[in-house]
């Protein structure tokens, strides 16, 4: 007796390829029951509060007016599920300065005439892990990067200097 015969049966009773069937179905089932019996973890994330530096540099005096402490903060250009990246906690004023590029193709920093730079801590609530910052969840937060930021009357581009 052969084991598969001129029809392509095994021992000339079943199909070879009812028996292929047979085994994903087993395997997916398998798969399944294994997914399914793993423990879920806990949906529930503690927050906590990142306090942040940003700096904004040669801010025209019209802008200072209307940045204020107890401002929200809010950053279109990266989506953080329409909430709030924070609250302006202080603002500390100096000296105007802005990066330029001089007549010999050199770069610095320039005097910004009726400006000054600001530097803003911002308090939000967001995760601490060994990846980084996230604010509300979704909004990367690294020293370093900049970015646009809006309050209520104003809108101005930062530098996130620190993160505490």
């Amino acid at each position: 007796m052969k084991v598969i015969d001129h029809n392509g049966r095994l021992f000339g009773k079943i199909s070879v390829i009812d028996v292929l069937v047979i085994l994903v179905v087993i395997a997916l089932a398998g798969a399944l029951y294994v997914k399914n019996s793993r423990p879920h973890t806990s949906a529930s994330v503690t927050t906590q509060t990142i306090t942040y530096q940003v700096l904004v540099e040669g801010a025209q005096n019209y802008l200072k007016e209307n940045i204020h402490v107890g401002d929200k903060v809010y950053d279109l250009n990266y989506s953080s599920g329409g909430s709030a990246l924070g609250e302006i906690t202080a603002i500390e004023e100096q000296p105007g300065s802005k990066m330029a590029t001089f007549t010999d193709g050199t770069m610095g920093l320039a005097e910004v005439e009726d400006g000054v730079n600001l530097l803003l801590t911002i308090e939000g609530e967001g995760l601490i892990n060994d990846k980084g910052y996230s604010i509300n969840r979704v909004y990367d937060l690294g020293v370093n990067s900049a970015r646009t930021y809006y309050t209520k009357y104003a809108e101005f581009d930062v530098t996130v200097t620190s993160i505490f």
